[in-house]
């Protein structure tokens, strides 16, 4: 049997803001988040393809 995923691994990504945009920093911000959630779940997906030796 082989072994579970690390539990870091399979964690939820970042939930998707809903706030609504009204000024320019606003939209800046939900860019700075976005990209960070985006690269939280690419670290993980990363993370489980070298945990399973792809």
């Amino acid at each position: 049997m082989k072994e579970r995923v690390p539990a870091a691994l399979v964690k939820p990504c970042p939930k998707k803001q809903r706030k609504p945009l009204v000024t320019t920093g606003d939209i800046v911000n939900r860019l700075i988040y976005t990209e960070g959630a985006l690269a939280t779940c690419s670290a993980q997906v990363d993370g489980i393809r070298k945990w399973d030796g792809q």
